[in-house]
């Protein structure tokens, strides 16, 4: 019991007291003062009261000072915020020496060392009047043929040849003659043959342009520029995207989308591009108003129109001849750009050089050029060309074939049953991002490469373009990345 309280208690007793007190005081008793002690007791009571306001404002006080040492203790220490997913400092390539091939230089004939045969495989419809002749001959020799219309000539590729000639009347009566810096090489090859008409519709039809290489029908409106989006198109498209974009924010700690976009071999080869066919139109393209709409999205654009430009004169072709892919050095290309991108982030990602890969030069067949001529539905039609091996160290990537038989096809093994249907690749390598890859089949030209720079890849099915958010929010990627070649750019305009 408190002092205070001690003392109120004694002095309540002795006015209990009082008239005992004064009933006893006469004879030698106590003898109390019942005013004074009243005074006491008043004097008694404003003292405890005020020692209670005091011991509650104390308290109170108390509790604000403790409440305050609490928050001040619990209160995180100011610091600087995490990074985001945001936009990051952006460092480009300044020197490509470590990612190019060595120029290109001419091949050379070697009359002791090459004993390739002339021979002719096949003719067919190109364009308009024009055909195509497909063949063989002597590494280094310049194929020339010679019908009513005129003499037709082409430098060879490692002794493979596809030549434009005129033939109003689809007819193949030609002389096929070779030569190397001005001297005829052997004999002249008479050949008669069968014009083929093949019929695969604008989409699939086939020409030839200049130094043996071969394009698509479909891609000439996007070379003059007949295809151009409307301008409600173009607004549709950048909302549709912006909007998409914003739901990749939410996706784990920031998901961002990168559109590595690849031009059309018509579109880099422009000088190859025979004028009877098309001619290059100034101004903005399909490519050019996609590209904008998918920048002011807030997508990561990576447009390969200038890197390839700056590298189509390198010694490894960036394209086949026979085929409508690009080659593994021009989908090399397109990784070095992208990872070199990620790695601002990720430094880990920074892209392997030219010198870790195995370039190796061979003979390949079943391009499906030749094939939509009608020449060649059995494989008969060689090119010249290379593919890429590289020195991956971890099992995952290295368990990836992309060539199960190297003699056999420029593309087609390549999306095989794993390639074609996708897949889910873990490298157990947490410096790296999650990668979500939506792709058509040049993106099977990539595939180790980036599973090789990817902590987890998803790899969509080939030609899987759909925005499936809760499967992307599911697997939570750091980049979603969309390879998209020229010809494949509707899928995402429609999609």
């Amino acid at each position: 019991m408190k002092k205070t309280q001690r003392l109120t208690a004694l002095l309540l007793a002795l006015i209990c007291c009082l008239p005992l007190a004064v009933a006893c005081g006469k004879k030698g008793g106590i003898s109390v003062d019942k005013d004074k002690a009243m005074e006491q007791l008043q004097l008694s009571d404003a003292k405890t009261q005020e020692s209670k306001k005091e011991a509650t404002e104390s308290k109170k006080l108390a509790t604000i000072n403790g409440t305050k040492e609490k928050i001040e203790e619990t209160k995180p220490k100011e610091t600087e915020p995490p990074e985001t997913k945001g936009p990051v400092e952006e460092v480009p390539i300044t020197d490509y020496t470590p990612y190019a091939a060595p120029p290109k230089t001419p091949e050379v004939y070697d009359a002791a060392a090459d004993n390739r045969e002339l021979k002719v495989h096949g003719a067919s419809s190109s364009d308009g009047d024009w055909c195509v002749v497909y063949g063989e001959c002597a590494v280094g020799a310049t194929v020339s043929v010679t019908n009513e219309e005129g003499t037709y000539s082409v430098v060879s590729e490692g002794g493979c040849f596809a030549l434009r000639f005129l033939s109003p009347d689809l007819t193949a009566i030609l002389d096929v003659s070779q030569s190397y810096e001005g001297k005829q090489i052997g004999d002249t090859l008479h050949w008669e043959g069968e014009i083929v008409l093949p019929d695969y519709g604008q989409d699939w039809g086939v020409w030839i342009g200049g130094e043996n290489q071969g394009f698509y029908h479909k891609m000439i409106p996007d070379f003059t520029h007949t295809n151009l989006m409307s301008d409600e198109v173009v607004k549709s498209l950048t909302e549709r995207y912006a909007d998409r974009v914003e739901k990749l924010k939410t996706v784990g700690d920031g998901c961002e989308m990168i559109f590595v976009m690849v031009p059309a071999s018509m579109t880099v080869l422009t000088e190859l591009v025979p004028e009877e066919v098309a001619k290059p139109v100034a101004g903005d393209s399909r490519f050019d108003q996609l590209k904008k709409a998918l920048t002011e999205a807030g997508a990561k654009v990576i447009d390969m129109r200038e890197t390839f430009n700056e590298r189509k004169n390198d010694s490894l072709p960036l394209y086949f001849n026979y085929d409508s892919h690009w080659t593994d050095y021009g989908s090399y290309l397109a990784y070095v750009d992208l990872f070199d991108y990620i790695s601002d982030r990720y430094p880990a990602a920074a892209p392997k050089t030219f010198d870790e890969f195995e370039w190796n030069w061979a003979y390949y067949t079943r391009g499906d050029m030749p094939w939509y001529f009608d020449i060649d539905q059995g494989g008969k039609v060689y090119e010249y060309t290379i593919t890429r091996t590289g020195k991956f160290d971890h099992p995952a990537v290295r368990a990836i074939t992309r060539y199960p038989d190297k003699n056999w096809s420029l593309a087609y093994p390549m999306y095989s049953s794993e390639i074609q249907n996708g897949g889910t690749y873990n490298t157990r390598r947490e410096d790296l991002p999650d990668t979500m890859v939506m792709r058509n089949s040049y993106g099977a030209y990539m595939y180790e490469l980036i599973v090789d720079k990817s902590d987890k890849a998803f790899m969509m099915p080939t030609f899987s373009y759909a925005f499936n958010f809760a499967q992307i929010k599911k697997n939570e990627p750091d980049y979603l990345i969309y390879i998209l070649s020229e010809w494949d750019f509707g899928q995402i305009i429609d999609n």
